[in-house]
Formats: C-alpha cells, sequence, structure tokens
C-alpha cells in the first residue's frame, strides 16, 4: 500500500522530527527546566503549523465556492450559444476564477485528451469534497448529464441558488459579528480579572496564618505554594506542578513562592480560555471550526503578549 505523502503530512513529519531533536537536547542538558521548556515549545511547533494549514485549505475553500457561481454563469452562456458541456468547460478555461482556475484548466485538459465528462466531473468532486455544497453542486450536474435534462437551465438554477446561499452566509456573518468580537472581549475581560486576584488577594494569602493552641505553645502555620512538594522531583502526580514550574521558569518567576502558583495557574486557564474561545468564534462567525483556528492563534499570542507585559510591569507573579 502506497502512502500519498501530503503538504500537511510532510509539515507534521518535520515539525515532529525538529520537536524529538529539541527534546533529545533538553534530555541532554540534565535541566528540568529546559525540559519543561522544550516540551511546551515542542506542542506550539507541532499543533501550530497545523492549525495554520487547515485554515489556509479552509480559506481557499471558501475562495473556490465564491467563484463557482461565475464559473456555471459563463458555462450557462456557452452551453446556451450550442456547446455541449465538455467543450463548454474547454472554452471557459481561460478565463480568471481565482483559486478556482487550477481546477477548471484541469478538467478542460483531461477533457481534451478524451476523458469522459462524467469522470472528469467525479474527480473534481473528489478533489472538492472538503467543500460539501460543491460536491452537491458537482453531483446535481452529474445526475443532470446523466438523465439527458436541460443542462443550461439546471446549470442556471444551481448559479442562482449558490449565488443566494452565499449572500444568505454574508448577511448571517455580518449578524453574527459582534458575536465574535465578544470572545475577544471575554479574553480581555479575564485577564483583568486575573490582575485584581494578583493584586488584591495574593498578599493576602502571602501574610495569612492560622494559630492553634497546642503542646508547648502556638503552631503558625503559611499558605504556601500547593506545589512547592513537587519542586525538584518527577512523578505522574506532580505533571501538573512540573508544567506550572515550567511556565513560572519562561516569565522569569521564582517557583516555589504561592505568585508562581496561581500565576502559572490563570496563564493555563486563560491559553484554554482563548483556543475555546477562538473556536467558538469561528463556528459562530463563518460556521466552521477550522475557521475559528485563526481566532484561536490570535487570542493565544495576545494572551501570551498581554502575560508578559503584566509580569514586566508586576502586576501580576510578583
Amino acid at each position: 500500500m502506497i502512502i500519498k505523502l501530503t503538504k500537511k503530512i510532510k509539515t507534521l513529519l518535520i515539525c515532529v522530527a525538529i520537536s524529538i531533536f529539541l527534546i533529545l537536547i533538553g534530555i541532554i542538558s540534565g535541566n528540568k527546566g529546559i525540559i519543561g521548556n522544550v516540551i511546551i515549545l515542542s506542542v506550539f511547533i507541532i499543533v501550530g503549523p497545523q492549525l495554520i494549514l487547515n485554515y489556509l485549505t479552509f480559506k481557499k475553500i471558501k475562495q473556490i465556492e465564491t467563484n463557482f457561481p461565475n464559473f456555471l454563469r459563463d458555462l450557462v452562456e456557452a452551453t446556451k450559444a450550442g456547446l455541449p458541456l465538455h467543450k463548454a468547460i474547454i472554452f471557459v478555461s481561460n478565463t480568471d476564477y481565482g483559486p478556482l482556475s487550477p481546477e477548471v484548466k484541469k478538467m478542460a485538459h483531461q477533457l481534451t485528451w478524451n476523458v469522459s465528462i462524467l469522470k472528469v466531473l467525479e474527480q473534481t468532486k473528489e478533489r472538492l469534497s472538503k467543500s460539501k455544497t460543491l460536491a452537491r453542486v458537482i453531483r446535481v450536474m452529474i445526475e443532470t448529464y446523466k438523465s439527458g435534462g436541460s443542462v443550461d437551465t439546471t446549470l442556471e438554477s444551481l448559479s442562482d441558488a449558490l449565488a443566494n446561499l452565499q449572500d444568505t452566509e454574508r448577511e448571517r456573518k455580518a449578524i453574527l459579528g459582534q458575536y465574535v468580537m465578544s470572545m475577544y472581549v471575554v479574553s480581555l475581560i479575564f485577564m483583568g480579572v486575573v490582575v485584581a486576584i494578583n493584586r488584591l488577594m495574593i498578599p493576602i494569602f502571602e501574610s495569612m496564618m492560622t494559630g492553634a493552641a497546642g503542646g508547648a505553645g502556638q503552631i503558625i502555620t503559611f499558605i504556601d505554594n500547593p506545589c512547592v512538594t513537587c519542586f525538584g522531583r518527577f512523578s505522574f502526580s506532580c505533571i501538573p506542578c512540573i508544567i506550572y514550574f515550567n511556565i513560572c521558569s519562561i516569565f522569569d518567576v521564582e517557583e516555589t513562592g504561592i505568585s508562581c502558583y496561581y500565576l502559572a495557574l490563570f496563564f493555563s486557564v486563560s491559553i484554554v480560555q482563548s483556543i475555546a474561545g477562538g473556536l467558538v468564534a469561528g463556528q459562530i462567525g463563518e460556521g466552521s471550526v477550522i475557521a475559528g483556528s485563526k481566532h484561536s492563534l490570535i487570542l493565544v499570542c495576545i494572551t501570551f503578549g498581554a502575560f508578559f507585559i503584566l509580569v514586566t510591569l508586576g502586576l501580576i507573579g510578583r
């Protein structure tokens, strides 16, 4: 069995190889802080390019969908002029349809080599299968051609229906745009809450003590970093704390202090919120979770930048 190495798979293999190389360097260094930082970096190296490639593919499909009604209209004009469907496709193949042009040219080249029009349409449907709308449109074209119906009338109806569908989609996107922006506002508000908690509550936690009478006198216990018992050792139960320690090392914050614990905790929650919020924004705004990867990357970058600025200014983590 031959496995086709697509651009996405090649990118994944390269990213995995780079990540393994970095992790090996971290292991050789013997520094747990470096190992933790390298693991976090490796996750971004593997996940980031995949999200970008998925979004670029999604964007290309959307651009093809946008140009498809123009392609159908040109086919209608050509078929009304008396050309059969296969010759009409060859005739319009020199027209610029943006990202759709390579597909149209590929269809025309196959037809000039006397490949069956049905086979050409089936192969085009398979290449554009990531768009359910285009797959259905091409399926209708195939069935119409098989049944010997009025091709030009069917193509005109498909063109109008697809154009109306795209107009409705743009209108929906414009209406729901405010909800997409709300995802960004929620992320900023959450970071404001993080600053408030750090400025108001952390000093209280650091100075709070509980007293209990017993034995020779009073026992005083300070509220400390819950992860301090995991510092310098590795075990399965300490994995969350090890991640927290590495987050603190990234921001150059004392790892054993209680400020480190809450900085890492809120940073982790903020990253999760940014990723989830971005995916929701994509589903709301463009009707696709994949489209949300763009918003997720933007929100994650904003979160990173905001935390670095806040730590530098001493508003959190100090």
